[in-house]
């Protein structure tokens, strides 16, 4: 009879012993599974920083001493009038457009009288507001290449050419607004991070019911 009690007792010592480790496994299988799905969200919710590339400023111009005519040497019906009227805005003096005798050109060619000392300085201005590149500066001829050969008062002439014509001073001067397809491609990428957010979301409440259920 001694001998069975002391059995007993060693069964129900061994009993005891795995019952202590199961309880001790739980919680550390429990902890590592929410550790895994938090360190999860926090990758998919990483954003990558987008560039802005700069944008060139607004050139200061020499407006002033000397009238500007636009002669329209382009395909475009009415351009002169219109780029007479974005020259004015930036501060040039400007007189009636007209059109050119050179034909249709390619490039804009700017003329300047010689004899109006203001002239020049007012012709390399409107070279940078037209964005430069191609375009260049020459000293008027007799007659002048307009209509009826004769500026009266204006001593620069902007023969404007297909490379200006309907083009505003700040898309030809690299300055223009980003475009819609920009737009639509942030707005692409915004959505697929949304969607991967979601899915992580889903993850994590399927960690917090199986910590509950082991509790």
């Amino acid at each position: 009879m001694l001998g069975v009690g002391l059995a007993a007792v060693a069964l129900g010592a061994c009993g005891g012993g795995d019952d202590e480790e199961s309880d001790d496994t739980t919680p550390d299988t429990t902890i590592s599974l929410a550790t895994t799905t938090t360190e999860a969200a926090s990758a998919t919710t990483t954003t990558t920083p987008t560039s802005t590339a700069a944008v060139p400023d607004e050139p200061e111009y020499v407006t002033e001493g000397a009238i500007v005519i636009v002669a329209n040497s382009s395909n475009v019906d009415g351009g002169a009038g219109r780029m007479s009227d974005r020259l004015a805005a930036v501060g040039f003096e400007m007189g009636t457009a007209t059109n050119g005798t050179e034909g249709q050109l390619e490039v804009t060619k700017i003329y300047y009288d010689p004899a109006n000392e203001n002239a020049l300085p007012v012709a390399e201005s409107l070279r940078e507001a037209l964005g430069g590149g191609d375009i260049q500066v020459f000293e008027v001829g007799v007659p002048a290449p307009v209509d009826g050969g004769e500026t009266g008062d204006a001593t620069v002439i902007v023969s404007m050419g297909n490379d200006t014509a309907d083009e505003t001073l700040e898309s030809l001067q690299g300055r223009a607004p980003a475009t819609d397809d920009t737009t639509a491609d942030t707005t692409d990428d915004t959505g697929d991070g949304e969607d991967d957010s979601t899915d992580t979301t889903e993850a994590t409440d399927e960690s917090t019911d199986t910590t509950e259920a082991d509790s």
